[in-house]
C-alpha cells in the first residue's frame, strides 16, 4: 500500500502492555506489510506517577521478539517530544490512538511530523467523521484503522491490579505473573 515507508512506530508508555496493544501491532503488520516496532517512552510530557521504564521494557520483552523493542528514547534528551525521535528514525508509519490523533496540534513540530510520519489513527466509538475532515485541511497524512474497538486500558489494568483482580484476557499471563511478582502497582 504504501510501502515507501518501511518501517512503523508505535509509541506509548505501555505500563502495561496489553492484548490490545499486540492486536494492533499484528493488524498493521498485516495491512501494511510493515514491521511494527514498540517505541517505549521513558517520560511522557502528559503523563505523571509512571512505573520505571525498565519494568515496563521487561514487560515488552516478556511478549515480543527483542528486536521489536525500540530503546531509542532511551538515548534522547528530556523533554521526550516525537519529533526528536522521529530525526533520528525518518520517514514512517505511526500509530497512534484517535484521541491523540486530535489533539496532534499540541504537540511540537507538527510541521515536521506531517512530512514525516503516515499516521495510523486506532478507532475508537466516539469518533466524529468532522473530526477528520479537520485534520485532512490541517495536512496530515493518515489512515484509520479499520480495526474492531479494543475496549482494554492501562489504567483499568493498574486498577484490577492494584485491588489484586485477575488480568487475564487483558495482559499475557507472563505479564501479569511480572505484575504481581514485582508488586507493580499495590
Amino acid at each position: 500500500m504504501y510501502n515507501i515507508f518501511m518501517n512503523c512506530y508505535f509509541f506509548g508508555t505501555f505500563d502495561p502492555i496489553h492484548i490490545g496493544h499486540i492486536k494492533i501491532a499484528k493488524y498493521v503488520e498485516d495491512k501494511f506489510g510493515t514491521k511494527v516496532f514498540f517505541v517505549p517512552t521513558p517520560s511522557s510530557p502528559e503523563k505523571l506517577g509512571q512505573t520505571p521504564v525498565q519494568d515496563r521494557i521487561n514487560m515488552l520483552e516478556l511478549v515480543l521478539d527483542k528486536e521489536k523493542i525500540s530503546k531509542i528514547e532511551l538515548e534522547i534528551e528530556p523533554p521526550n517530544y516525537t519529533y526528536k525521535t522521529i530525526e533520528k528514525l525518518g520517514k514512517a508509519y505511526f500509530i497512534l490512538g484517535y484521541d491523540q490523533f486530535l489533539n496532534i496540534e499540541n504537540w511540537k513540530k507538527t510541521q515536521y511530523l506531517k512530512t514525516m510520519l503516515h499516521f495510523l489513527v486506532i478507532p475508537r466509538e466516539t469518533m466524529l467523521p468532522a473530526d477528520f475532515t479537520r485534520q485532512k485541511e490541517l495536512g496530515y497524512n493518515f489512515d484509520i484503522l479499520d480495526f474492531p474497538l479494543v475496549n482494554i486500558s492501562s489504567t483499568e489494568i493498574r486498577e484490577k491490579a492494584k485491588k489484586g483482580e485477575s488480568l487475564e484476557g487483558l495482559v499475557d499471563k507472563k505479564v501479569e505473573d511480572y505484575i504481581y511478582g514485582k508488586r507493580l502497582y499495590s
